[in-house]
Formats: structure tokens, C-alpha cells, sequence
């Protein structure tokens, strides 16, 4: 008997070739942009063993619908939008693609950090607005170039040594705060250099985040913060809203505290702080770190790999919540 897994949203017909008839995959029939209602959802969640999500909000009630869940998987590597713990609970494993997302999530950074360093998208508004090229003074201060500067990495899993080594091929020099040091190896391959937190943010001329969004990491990017960071530095988030006080990130720009932000993910979503929409100094993309189509089939891909092989009773490297699993006796050999 096949497992029914129940995703969220459309998916191509090579990702469902790739299941190979060893589960039935449930999803809503619109090209590209289908998704289930809330009221569609609730009412498929019963018959399914697995659930398939992108960024939705799955809590306790949604969880206790699906009374035969086994597994809940997220089509993604954050999942602060799943009761993990209550799911684990329950005896579910909730199922990432945390290595499809890396080199996306690595490319849109190193992208939106050129962009705002040599205003890319203000010269682009520029040049379709005067609809012709005008010079620019040979001495403006408002672009960057990225080779010599300093770029400081909080958070240096997956993704963040991903953007080094890209960054490193820029020219950049690289340091990085992080509280698991690590292998020599892989700091002498880019040069980087592991200081405190505090250093990172006064020393680096760019500053990129990328941490899991905890607690402990509420607005680690704050008006204190802020205020340490040198007058012609640039900050960078491609990893959670959350993780900035946009109030605060708004004072800085407009106090000129700090010379230029490039984000990807807003402390509201979906809502952009207005003050944000009317400046030059700003590149604003809508959470799109791993929005290419290649980089969602591979994600998806993962995620329906590691929920394929925990409903077959193996213990796939991509279960998010182990610990939790754990913690109520439901961990696997």
C-alpha cells in the first residue's frame, strides 16, 4: 500500500517522476502558482502520512487534524513556522532540504551585496528613467567595490561558508562569528578568521547573516548594534525577517549610521516597512533566496527523499527535529 503524501502547493511532473510510484503524492492541480486553502488543507490532512509545506504556519491544531502523520516535511531549511517540538511529540519527524537551499541562498547573497555595493538597481532606475546614458562624476562616493573589503559572516554553517567562498573569489577578506568553531581546513581555504561578535560588527564592511532564527537571535541586529558598525558599511540579510529590528534599521539608514542594506527577508512578512520602499540606499528583493526552478526541484527532491525513507523505517540526515524526537522517546536507532 502506498503512503499518501499530501503537498501543499503544485509540484512539476519530474519531481513526481522522481518518487517512482512508491508513494502517492496529493497536490493541487494549478501550474506553478496552485496552493491549497486553509479549508482544503484541514480537509485532506486526516487521509495523509505526510505533509509537504513551504513557509505556512503548521501549529498544534493544524498537526492534530493529521491524525496519521507521520512525517511533516518543509520545503526549505527554516522551520520556525512548525511546532517541531509537538510534533515530535506526537512521534512525527518534520523533514527539511537543508543542503538543496545552500548554494541559491549563497548566490542571492553575494547578488544583492554587489547590487547594493555598486548601486546596480539605483543606476538601472537611472538609466530608464533618463532613457539614455549620462555620465556619472568620476569620484561619486555612493558605489563600492567589493574586492579588499572585510566581510563579516554571523553564522557560519552551510550557507555562510558557501557565501565566503564566493565572496573570497571576489577578492573579499572574511571573518566570521559563529559559536562551533571550525576545522582549520576550512578556514584556511577562504582565509577566513574567527572573532567575536562584537569585533565582526566594528571591523567588517559588510555584514551577512546567516543563523537559524532562534529566540536568543531576536533582533541580534538592533540600534545598538547598528550604532557599532562603521558609517560605510553595508548590512546583509538573506536568512530570517526576525532577525533585524526593521524600526531600527530604518534610523540607522536615514541617520546615514550606516551606509546601505540588501534584503531578502522582512521583519513583518509579507509587509515591507514603507520607509524602506522609498529609498536609494536600499536593495529589496521579495524572499526569493532560493527562487530559481532548478533549486526548487532539487529542494524538493530532498525533502520527499528523506520523507520516503522515514516512512520506510530508515533514519533519513535531514530530520530537523532529532533532538525532540529524543527528548519524548521516539528517536531511531
Amino acid at each position: 500500500m502506498k503512503n499518501k503524501v499530501l503537498i501543499n502547493f503544485w509540484i512539476p511532473p519530474e519531481v513526481e517522476n522522481a518518487l517512482g510510484g512508491r508513494i502517492e503524492a496529493v497536490y493541487p492541480g494549478e501550474a506553478v502558482a496552485g496552493v491549497y486553502t486553509p479549508d482544503e488543507l484541514k480537509k485532506l490532512l486526516p487521509e495523509a502520512d505526510a505533509v509537504v509545506l513551504n513557509t505556512e504556519e503548521f501549529g498544534k491544531e493544524m498537526i492534530d487534524l493529521g491524525a496519521g502523520l507521520k512525517a511533516i516535511g518543509r520545503n526549505g531549511v527554516g522551520c520556525d513556522s512548525i511546532d517541531c517540538e509537538y510534533a515530535a511529540s506526537r512521534g512525527i519527524a518534520v523533514i527539511n532540504s537543508p543542503t538543496a537551499v545552500t548554494q541559491p541562498t549563497a548566490e542571492l547573497t553575494v547578488g544583492i551585496m554587489l547590487d547594493i555595493a555598486r548601486r546596480l538597481t539605483f543606476l538601472d532606475k537611472k538609466l530608464r528613467r533618463d532613457r539614455r546614458c549620462i555620465l556619472m562624476p568620476s569620484y561619486e562616493t555612493i558605489s563600492t567595490s567589493l574586492f579588499g573589503k572585510t566581510l563579516g559572516i554571523v553564522g557560519y554553517g552551510r550557507i555562510g561558508r558557501a557565501v565566503a567562498v564566493k565572496a573570497h573569489g571576489l577578492g573579499m577578506r572574511i571573518m566570521y562569528d559563529d559559536p562551533i568553531p571550525e576545522p582549520p581546513e576550512a578556514e584556511v581555504f577562504v582565509g577566513a578568521r574567527k572573532v567575536g561578535r562584537e569585533e565582526l560588527i566594528r571591523a567588517a564592511d559588510f555584514v551577512t547573516i546567516h543563523c537559524p532564527y532562534l529566540p536568543e537571535n531576536h533582533h541580534l541586529i538592533n540600534d545598538k548594534t547598528l550604532s557599532m558598525m562603521k558609517p560605510t558599511a553595508y548590512l546583509i540579510n538573506a536568512s530570517r525577517g526576525k532577525m533585524v529590528d526593521e524600526a531600527a534599521l530604518v534610523r540607522a539608514l536615514k541617520a546615514k549610521i550606516i551606509k546601505g542594506a540588501a534584503l531578502d527577508v522582512y521583519e513583518m512578512e509579507p509587509e515591507v516597512s514603507p520607509e524602506l520602499l522609498d529609498m536609494d540606499n536600499v536593495v529589496l528583493v521579495p524572499h526569493v533566496g532560493t527562487w530559481s526552478y532548478d533549486s526548487r526541484v532539487a529542494m524538493m527532491h530532498e525533502v520527499l527523499a528523506g520523507i520516503r525513507d522515514y516512512l520506510d523505517g530508515k533514519t533519513p540526515f535531514n530530520i530537523f527535529n532529532r533532538d525532540d524526537l529524543g527528548k519524548y522517546g521516539k528517536k531511531r536507532s
